[in-house]
């Protein structure tokens, strides 16, 4: 929702002496003069909200465009935890673009909306779009680890599935927003404003009632839904995982290094629910509290609101900074996805002197080849406590199968990864006899 807090604190502050009917002599140059002597007037608090947003404008950027070059470049990325992840990316992207210099400058630099009629209601339509595909994207995320590692046996989502469900993201993003569509018009809400023809991009809801309700609605859908489901998920997860004990004889060695990888485990988890708090809640709140309060001149002309209002974007908008890291840079995948991206950036594709193909050249294979070639994936990962029993899936020819642990915790082992995103699981696959692999499915018959 566009929140004007410059509005009423323009009136106040600076043109509170404003009066149209019984001066006619004042000019517009003189009447519509910013006072300078305002700070939010001053160039140091523009250059300090020029630093801050673009700081977050190119590192929100770069990281989630380097998250999707990453799932699109390797075949083994292209699973159904990554999509989402790139649907989060393509999310945080468009609302860099949209929310940060289409509400930062009008509200904070230029303090009007010099884009006109269509693109006030497009911009505003579009940025609370790009806030909920963001929002349902972390639902989708959060539902996803939770199948995968408290539900391993039942099948997972498939690629058009989660195609489907992506779709379902954006179409579910796009009806909530349909009301700010509506309602926002150009205006010139004060005799101030017609006089100095500036035009503001707000929201006309014809009772103040109907904007409180969606305002809640929002917050709801926006940041309560998803904040209860990463909880209570993540917490569920936490307490599988943190409650386990390996089998067989106390090793010391294998001990530690499965406490070292639950930490991670856990500390991943708290990181996003505790981010996912800290950037959104204050923007949240200030909005219930500005429609609650949109009638009330002496809370809104507050000197320090335009203030608050700046700090509570800043942090909302930072949270696309974020994601790329706690969802991404904290997986070994993606850290190798990362350094095979600068190869490709700084290396040729094809070895001049071998005429080789290089790092870019996609992935290794995924391990469904190498199995159904007759080898034997093993498992080196820290955290898991049991050991190795492949289960062959006959209906999906041979490409499925599960690493069970102490009946726990399990996970499919083509995404098994994805789905505990911090942990380093390394996965090298060598070939074995084919009468192993017969073997194996002898004892489990």
């Amino acid at each position: 929702m566009m929140v004007d807090v410059s509005e009423y604190q323009e009136i106040s502050t600076q043109y509170s002496n404003i009066n149209l009917t019984v001066n006619k002599t004042w000019t517009k140059e003189l009447t519509c003069t910013v006072d300078t002597s305002n700070f939010l007037s001053t160039p140091l608090f523009h250059s300090l909200v020029y630093i801050l947003y673009s700081t977050i404008f190119i590192t929100s950027l770069s990281g989630n465009g380097l998250v999707c070059f990453i799932v699109q470049s390797s075949p083994r990325m292209k699973t159904v935890t990554n999509y989402f992840i790139m649907n989060l990316a393509i999310g945080d992207i468009l609302m860099t673009l949209l929310c940060i210099p289409f509400t930062f400058v009008p509200m904070l630099v230029l303090r009007k909306w010099p884009f006109g009629q269509v693109m006030c209601k497009l911009v505003n339509y579009a940025q609370v779009v790009s806030v909920f595909v963001s929002a349902y994207t972390l639902l989708a995320i959060s539902i996803d680890r939770y199948m995968a590692i408290m539900r391993p046996l039942k099948p997972r989502l498939g690629r058009v599935a989660a195609k489907f469900i992506v779709s379902g993201v954006w179409a579910s993003a796009c009806a909530t927003a349909a009301p700010i569509f509506i309602v926002s018009e150009i205006k010139r809400p004060t005799a101030w404003h017609e006089f100095c023809e500036e035009d503001l991009c707000l929201e006309q809801w014809e009772k103040s009632e109907h904007s409180q309700q969606y305002s809640y609605v929002l917050l709801t859908l926006q940041f309560a839904l998803p904040l209860t489901a990463l909880v209570l998920t993540y917490a569920r997860i936490a307490h599988v995982v943190w409650g386990g004990k390996p089998p067989g004889e106390a090793e010391s060695l294998r001990d530690s290094r499965m406490q070292l990888a639950k930490r991670k485990m856990i500390k991943m988890m708290v990181t996003v629910v505790a981010v996912f708090t800290i950037c959104w809640l204050p923007l949240n709140i200030f909005i219930i509290l500005w429609t609650i309060h949109a009638e009330d001149m002496t809370w809104a002309t507050w000197p320090g609101m335009p203030y608050v209002w700046f700090v509570c974007h800043w942090l909302a908008m930072s949270h696309c900074c974020y994601n790329p890291i706690i969802y991404c840079y904290m997986n070994s995948r993606y850290r190798r996805g990362f350094q095979q991206a600068l190869s490709c950036i700084l290396r040729p594709r094809t070895n001049s002197n071998t005429g080789q193909q290089g790092h870019c050249s996609g992935d290794a294979l995924p391990l469904t080849d190498e199995f159904k070639r007759g080898g034997i994936p093993e498992i080196n990962c820290p955290y898991i406590k049991a050991e190795l029993l492949i289960q062959i899936n006959i209906q999906r020819s041979f490409e499925e199968f599960f690493i069970f642990i102490k009946g726990d915790l399990a996970g499919d082992l083509s995404q098994l990864e994805d789905a505990v995103y911090a942990s380093d699981v390394i996965v090298e696959s060598k070939p074995r006899p084919h009468d192993l692999m017969t073997r194996k499915m002898r004892q489990k018959k």
